[in-house]
């Protein structure tokens, strides 16, 4: 077996053992919650939850009031599946609270949101809740974008200097050049998985200046996919380093093939590509994409070096084998990128729509640039290098330059995309909200004959719904003392009519009413009939419309 073969034989092996340890998800999406955001609940709640599309690791779930007081006396945060149960072990009062959390998905982005939801009366104005389904930016984001850029350009450098050596035909002079690189990325590679953790684990915890240095973001850290990432990185770079430390002479060639292959396999178990679905294609997609960027970047300071020492005829040998299989690169470079594009963007408008899509455009354009100074490479200055002209190793070497900082800016890009939310997760998170009634269902006041009704109706949608009613005198006193409730529903455009519903008394003069026929969307007709005596009946009209 050829030595191209074994690298590519190892590097397809770990790709397809780390493609079965990621989950099917990437960016945890929240599918459901109770309460809803703004539902009205008669009755205080013995525990709230919230439900995601994949497993979350919890860093806080808290109940608020209006003051920012955390209340309820939670207990420890239960893990059902998808689910987080917060139990609470005291009763809520009747008020305005906020629901609040953060929790870390598979691709180690930390999500959070915060909304409100009222017990046994109407939600008070949340103007100052923001709901969110990002958590947001902290001075720790910044550090792990920096560190995430110095480990992305390191391990492919690391790699990407042992894959030269495997698959290219170099003089014991070249492959040093190689080894020189590889070695001193492969050192700050080790160094950047160790720090992924802890400021992964800060950023988690929105922690302080000096909460690198606390057990407990370590271990928030080390309980995300960053372990397990760190876990095959740092022994593959060690592999790597005493793989290179064997000289250019005697190159240890198994060596530098697992160590590569390890180090493509620690980027498969994390990050929004990689355990983005379908897995079993996204996995192997990114591996192929890493490899080939890899072999790249790897080969651009050795093929620099061969324009020094005057050698024309093995800088033009280097450039015409570095030639060939770079058709075969770009080729598998432009695959994988186009499957990994078409899964996480999903249509062609969300390249412009969305800040993923905008990250992405910048990488291609860059990309396009690298590809044109290839090419002219190819078709220029590699045939008048055959040709024994000394003076196209001055232009190559030019060349090289503009392709190392097109390369430092491509990488930028791409951790930039790390960082953003792809299209899928916010297709995903749209549907999640429709569900979930974010809009808060249906509010109104109506007054009739000097009384007046507040009337909530959640969550306005087809299927059974809840509405509470608050009736008032023209003092605005709630008349807590009503002889009884009931409710008419109609639909007179599906031909439904005197749906009739009594109302149940609550403690503090709220009327509780569930009504389990609005199962057909369109405009609804409500009447409220109250007793206000056992003599005196009040209606109060409106319509609702049903979604």
């Amino acid at each position: 077996m050829t030595r191209p073969m074994k690298a590519l034989v190892c590097t397809l092996t770990a790709m397809l053992a780390a493609m079965w340890s990621v989950a099917a998800f990437a960016h945890a999406v929240l599918m459901d919650s109770s309460p809803k955001a703004k539902e009205m609940l008669a009755t205080a709640p013995k525990e709230v939850s919230v439900t995601f599309n994949e497993n979350v690791g919890p860093i806080f779930f808290k109940i608020l009031d209006r003051t920012g007081k955390e209340v309820g006396s939670p207990g420890e945060i239960q893990v059902d599946g998808y689910k987080l149960i917060l139990p609470l072990s005291e009763e809520l009062a009747n008020g305005t609270y906020v629901l609040t959390y953060r929790v870390i998905s598979a691709d180690t982005h930390p999500v959070g949101m915060t909304f409100g939801f009222s017990v046994g009366e109407p939600m008070a104005a949340m103007d100052d809740v923001a709901q969110s389904a990002d958590a947001g930016s902290t001075p720790w984001t910044y550090a792990v974008a920096g560190n995430r850029w110095v480990l992305y350009a390191t391990m492919l450098l690391a790699a990407g200097s042992a894959l030269f050596m495997l698959m290219m035909n170099a003089p014991a002079a070249v492959n040093q050049s190689a080894i020189r690189w590889g070695r001193a990325g492969a050192i700050v590679a080790a160094i950047a998985y160790v720090l992924s953790i802890g400021l992964g684990g800060a950023e988690m915890v929105m922690g302080s200046g000096g909460a690198l240095f606390s057990l407990d973001t370590w271990a928030r850290g080390s309980a995300s996919t960053l372990t397990p990432s760190a876990a095959i990185g740092i022994p593959s770079m060690v592999v790597l380093i005493w793989a290179f430390a064997a000289g250019a002479e005697r190159p240890k060639l198994g060596a530098l093939a697992v160590g590569t292959a390890g180090a493509i396999g620690s980027f498969l178990v994390t990050g929004h590509a990689a355990t983005a679905p379908p897995v079993w294609v996204m996995a192997p997609m990114v591996g192929v994409h890493l490899v080939c960027a890899a072999f790249w970047l790897g080969a651009l300071y050795p093929l620099f070096r061969t324009t020094f020492g005057g050698d024309v005829a093995v800088s033009a040998g280097m450039m015409t084998q570095f030639s060939t299989r770079a058709v075969w690169t770009v080729s598998a470079l432009l695959l994988s990128g186009i499957v990994i594009t078409f899964f996480q963007v999903r249509e062609i408008s969300n390249m412009t729509g969305t800040d993923y899509g905008v990250s992405l455009i910048r990488k291609l354009v860059l990309f396009a640039i690298i590809m044109a100074i290839a090419a002219y490479n190819k078709v220029v200055l590699t045939p008048k290098l055959e040709k024994g002209d000394a003076g196209a190793m001055a232009s190559i070497r030019k060349s090289i330059r503009i392709e190392y900082i097109v390369y430092v800016l491509i990488l930028g890009a791409a951790m930039t995309l790390t960082m953003t939310i792809p299209p899928r997760a916010i297709v995903a998170q749209s549907g999640a909200g429709a569900a979930m009634d974010m809009n808060g269902g249906f509010k109104t006041t109506i007054q009739s004959q000097g009384y007046s009704a507040d009337i909530d109706l959640t969550p306005a949608l087809a299927g059974e719904n809840m509405m509470m009613v608050t009736v008032k005198d023209q003092a605005g006193n709630v008349l807590a003392d009503m002889a009884d409730l009931e409710v008419v529903a109609e639909l007179p455009a599906a031909g439904l009519s005197d749906i009739r519903v009594k109302g149940e008394k609550m403690p503090n003069g709220m009327w509780h009413v569930m009504i389990t026929d609005m199962i057909i969307p369109g405009e609804w007709s409500l009447r409220v009939e109250a007793f206000v005596s056992d003599f005196d009946k009040v209606n109060f009209e409106t319509t609702a419309q049903i979604k």
